[in-house]
């Protein structure tokens, strides 16, 4: 075979070689971007069935890329269609084992679907891979707190909040962790920093006036019991003697008051 050997018709060549490839492998990442671009418009304005199918024309177009599929999965969990937006994810992870963001969205999914330990396994793996993605530690705390286990939720979230500090949500969050524990003291701060990066927030300012009422309300005061009330003694019973002497001294002053009437009448008056 005779190879060229002028520059211009081998670049020539190439570029006839690299077209006809992609043809043939369906390979076209420009067009690829294109759809997936237009896709994501389509699934922010709540378009979803057409931004499906932006997306998978991009991923016919470009069926290696981890990205599309990410994409078109998080467009079926807004659906709720959580078994296609699992297949999507599951592929991603497949095609980009060292990258933490198909375990971030496959864990968001579990989320979603209340599947609490399940998500817990994918955001330990997106640590492991990415321990410096601050969102990470967001999610996985979110999936702690979910299970009620409120100190591993406040030192994931204080991880994440250590490398953002711009974020109203996991403020809130941790503060929701604190209240779950009813450390109010401590989520006081958190709901205040909150509040100051998103003046205008209806939720936090309702959990501030909440954890605020909480920490105003006095402790109970305990109250001794109340005495019994006393009762009196039974009077002693009387000496025989007693009751003796008080009989005849009353008969003797029945005796004197006859003898005294019986005068009278004897006198006549």
């Amino acid at each position: 075979m005779n190879i060229p050997k002028n520059p211009i018709v081998l670049l020539a060549v190439s570029l006839l070689v690299l077209a006809t490839t992609s043809r043939i492998y369906g390979a076209d990442p420009a067009a690829a971007a294109a759809h997936g671009n237009k896709g994501n418009d389509l699934a922010q304005a709540a378009k979803y069935d057409e931004a499906i199918v932006e997306f998978t024309k991009a991923i016919e177009l470009s069926s290696s890329d981890p990205r599309l599929y990410n994409d078109r999965g998080r467009v079926y969990r807004a659906m709720s269609k959580f078994p296609e937006a699992m297949a999507d994810f599951d592929k991603a992870i497949q095609l980009a084992p060292k990258s933490d963001a198909g375990y971030i969205e496959r864990g968001q999914t579990q989320m979603s679907q209340n599947k609490f330990d399940e998500a817990l396994v994918d955001y330990n793996k997106a640590v492991e891979l990415n321990p410096t993605n601050p969102i990470c530690y967001d999610r996985r705390g979110f999936a702690y707190y979910s299970l009620k286990k409120y100190d591993e939720a406040i030192k994931d979230y204080t991880a994440s909040i250590e490398k953002v500090q711009t974020n109203p949500l996991t403020f809130n969050r941790r503060a929701d962790a604190y209240v779950g524990k009813n450390d109010f003291a401590n989520a006081l701060p958190d709901l205040e920093a909150a509040l100051k990066l998103k003046p205008d927030d209806f939720d936090t300012t309702q959990r501030l006036q909440y954890v605020r009422a909480k920490l105003a309300t006095p402790k109970p005061i305990v109250q001794a019991p109340a005495p019994s009330p006393t009762v009196a003694p039974p009077p002693e019973p009387m000496d025989i003697r007693m009751k003796i002497g008080i009989g005849a001294g009353a008969l003797l002053v029945l005796v004197i008051i006859i003898v005294i009437i019986s005068r009278r009448k004897n006198r006549g008056y």
